[in-house]
Parts: C-alpha cells; sequence; structure tokens
C-alpha cells in the first residue's frame, strides 16, 4: 500500500483515527465568547500570571457550571422529554386500534426513546464521573462508592414504591378477573428488589411494566466506574468500546442461536437483556467524550457543515431503524444500536438549540422529571384503557387522530402530576438523606483508613 494512503488510516499519538480527528475539526468551530475568553486570558496572564491563574480557574469552573446548566436544559432534558414522550405514544397505539397508518408509524418509533434514554444516562454519568474524579483524583474505591450510593438511592426508592403499587393493583384488578402486569412469581419480584431481573425471562418486565430498562440501567451502574477508568485515554476509550462491542454481539449470537430459530423478536427477552442494550451505553461513553464541549456549549459548536452531517446522519439512522425495527421488522437484534446512533446525532442537533424557545418550560420539566414519567406513565396509560370500555370508545373509531392526541394530553399531565408528586416525596428527600449522611461516611471512612495506613508505616 502506498505510503500516503496508509497513512490516513493508521492512529494517531492521541489514539484516534486521524481521519477522525480532520473530519471533527470541519464540524465545529469556536464560539466568540470561547475566542474572546482566550485572547482576554493570554492578556491578563502578560501582566499579572499568578494571580490571574488563580481567578480564571475559578471563572473557567464557573463559566463551565453555567455551561452544563444551560446545556442541560438545552439538549439532555429535551432529549429525555422527547424520549419519554415517545414511550408514551408508542403504548398508547397499542390500545388505539383505528389510528390512520401514518400516525402508527410515527407512535410505533416512539419504543426507541428507551434508548435514547440510555444514551443521555451514559452520557450523564461520565460526566459525573469525571467530575468525581477532578474532585478526588485517582481515590478510584472512593469515587466508585460515591457513585453507587447516589445512583442506588437516585433510582431504587421510586422503584421499589412502583413495584408496590403495581403490585396492590394487581392485587385488587384480580377481584374483577382483570390484571394490571403479567403474570409472575414472589422470585420474579424478589429478582426486581435486587435488580438482576434484567437476567430473569420471567422477571425482567411482568413486575413493573417498562421495569425492563431500570433493570438494564442499573447492570450498567455496576460497570459504570470501571468503564470510565478503562477510557480515561483516547486510545483506552476505543479499546474498551470495540472490547464491549465484540462481547455484545458474541454473547447475543450465543443466546439468539441457543435454538433453531436464531433470531430476536421485537419486545422478547433477547430483545430487552443487556447484551442487546449494550451498544447503546457504548455510543453514548462515545459521545461524551467527543461531544462534551458541544453538549455543555464549553465554547464550541457545531459548524454549519457539522449541522448538515448531523441531520443527515439522523435521516439515515431513522430511515435504516425504520427498516431494522419497528417497521419492517428486518434485524430487531441491531435496532438499539442503530436508535442509539440516531440518538446520538440528534442531541448534537439539540445541543445547538437557543436557551430560550416557546415551551422550553414544559421541555425542561419534562425532562427533569422523566424518570417519574416513565414509571407512572403506565399507571395513566391503564387510565386510558379503561376510558376506551366505555361510550369514549366511539372517538377513537370516528375521530381517530383526535382521539390519540387527547389521549396523549391526558397521559402526558397525569403521569407529570404523578411524577411531581413522587419527586417531592420519594425521590428528593432520599437523594438528599444519602447525600448528607451516606456520603459523609464513606469520606470519612476512606480518610480514616488512610490515616491508620500512614500511621502503621
Amino acid at each position: 500500500m502506498h505510503p500516503a494512503r496508509k497513512g490516513r488510516f493508521c492512529v494517531s499519538f492521541t489514539g484516534t483515527l486521524k481521519w477522525l480527528d480532520r473530519f471533527s475539526h470541519r464540524c465545529v468551530e469556536r464560539t466568540r465568547a470561547s475566542t474572546a475568553a482566550v485572547h482576554a486570558g493570554s492578556h491578563a496572564a502578560a501582566h499579572a500570571a499568578t494571580h490571574v491563574s488563580s481567578v480564571a480557574t475559578a471563572t473557567r469552573a464557573s463559566i463551565t457550571h453555567a455551561a452544563r446548566d444551560d446545556a442541560r436544559i438545552a439538549a439532555l432534558d429535551a432529549g429525555r422529554a422527547l424520549a419519554i414522550v415517545g414511550v408514551i405514544f408508542v403504548h398508547l397505539s397499542l390500545y388505539l386500534p383505528a389510528l390512520p397508518p401514518w400516525l402508527r408509524v410515527i407512535a410505533g418509533m416512539g419504543q426507541y426513546g428507551v434508548q435514547l434514554f440510555f444514551v443521555i444516562s451514559a452520557v450523564t454519568i461520565m460526566f459525573t464521573l469525571e467530575d468525581e474524579a477532578r474532585r478526588f483524583g485517582d481515590r478510584h474505591s472512593l469515587i466508585a462508592r460515591r457513585f453507587y450510593i447516589k445512583r442506588f438511592f437516585r433510582i431504587a426508592p421510586l422503584y421499589y414504591v412502583a413495584i408496590a403499587v403495581y403490585s396492590i393493583g394487581n392485587f385488587l384488578a384480580e377481584r374483577f378477573d382483570a390484571q394490571v402486569t403479567a403474570p409472575h412469581s414472589v422470585a420474579d419480584v424478589v429478582a426486581n428488589l435486587v435488580f438482576i431481573h434484567a437476567w430473569v425471562p420471567g422477571a425482567i418486565d411482568t413486575v413493573v411494566p417498562g421495569g425492563w430498562s431500570i433493570g438494564v440501567e442499573m447492570c450498567f451502574y455496576l460497570f459504570a466506574p470501571l468503564i470510565f477508568v478503562a477510557t480515561r485515554t483516547r486510545r483506552g476509550l476505543w479499546r474498551t468500546a470495540l472490547a464491549l462491542l465484540a462481547l455484545s454481539a458474541v454473547v447475543l449470537t450465543a443466546g439468539a442461536c441457543a435454538d433453531d430459530a436464531c433470531t430476536v423478536e421485537n419486545n422478547s427477552f433477547l430483545y430487552y437483556w443487556p447484551p442487546t442494550q449494550l451498544p447503546c451505553f457504548v455510543i453514548g461513553f462515545v459521545l461524551a467524550r467527543y461531544g462534551r464541549r458541544l453538549l455543555l456549549r464549553d465554547g464550541m459548536k457545531l459548524s454549519m457543515f457539522g449541522m448538515a452531517c448531523a441531520l443527515a446522519a439522523c435521516v439515515v439512522l431513522l430511515a435504516l431503524l425504520y427498516a431494522t425495527g419497528s417497521g419492517l421488522g428486518l434485524a430487531h437484534w441491531l435496532a438499539p444500536t442503530v436508535a442509539a446512533c440516531a440518538a446520538a446525532a440528534f442531541l448534537l442537533l439539540l445541543s445547538q438549540m437557543p436557551r430560550r424557545y416557546p415551551g422550553e418550560r414544559i421541555v425542561a420539566a419534562f425532562g427533569q422529571n422523566s424518570y417519574g414519567l416513565y414509571v407512572w406513565s403506565f399507571v395513566a396509560i391503564l387510565m386510558v384503557r379503561a376510558a376506551l370500555k366505555t361510550p369514549l370508545d366511539a372517538l377513537d373509531f370516528r375521530e381517530p387522530v383526535l382521539g390519540f392526541a387527547i389521549a396523549a394530553v391526558f397521559a402526558c399531565g397525569a403521569s407529570y402530576v404523578a411524577a411531581r408528586i413522587s419527586a417531592v416525596r420519594i425521590e428528593r428527600p432520599c437523594s438528599q438523606w444519602a447525600r448528607e449522611v451516606l456520603l459523609p461516611r464513606v469520606a470519612s471512612d476512606k480518610r480514616m483508613q488512610r490515616v491508620g495506613s500512614e500511621t502503621s508505616e
């Protein structure tokens, strides 16, 4: 091979493909604020290096924090809001048979809002662990323990309440020869309580509707600190990403080909389980590394070329997602990965949104309460199902689009009210207790261990 041509595909000293570096440079450009800050910092450093260095450090930290808050509203919360609306749409469409084909296609694509959640979750976790690493340095054990405590008390309390609510609902529904969730055993409930249900066929989505995604999330949380350490360098990032993708392919193939069919059906155990969804998190932490400054609006934005590429990627990937997934169903095993790639491109486009736009407060509110919305949306949809057993059912056949719109507004509104109540009564108090009581103890224990080891030496 010609040396020049061979160099186009070689790996740079940073561990990144050189063509990818060149392409990324064309896709982004500095903002005016970033350019002005660089010139101002250089001028100030020339006159008072020591004093300005400390001030600049504090300024950069405050700017980065403020930028992250803005970016969360503009990109991550908007992505979460779209994801939860998509999930509500797809579940509503199951009970409205008269929907026109075009609306059923749009609603059906909403099932991939879960993969959008996964990508956002991976990005958020990587950002969180980066902040912890800057604060605690190489104390990986302390960082991991803090991470596990915060994530457990962020997810578990509300999920446990949901288990109780849906179990009570099943008990009451049995008196009317009905059921709220799929049949399950006590062992399946226990699997959900300890968050191993993503690996148990009978428990993965039977105790809490949509609970499979919580199990997948908790599985990723278990390994997130280790993945973070392995991806601190760009060379480590790509090696880890390729290794996890290969692991996903091998395990998924072994599971799918355990019988003669050798296939993955939509919304089956093999579709839900972690190996199928693992690429979503891989794409998320790659996006966290390469799209960090774009998502946080930290002196970078997409160029016109970058926006065109991101938009084209969204269109192509959505078409491919329709073919592989809910549309034509050609390869459901591949659909989550395609959905995650589309989600990454879409989040980059969302990062270019203005800080203020019509409906921004509603989008931010939905995004910030997306977990509660997800958990309680199934209760709201059950209420819609009950309403469809009344004369209101006629509206679905006479005006299906209007009926769907009314049902969607009701489900979103009722879910949001329930999410706000659970956030105030359950999520925030539990998270605050963990931060105020458990986290200081973890740090104190680590300091005592360090002092003890230094004394013994």
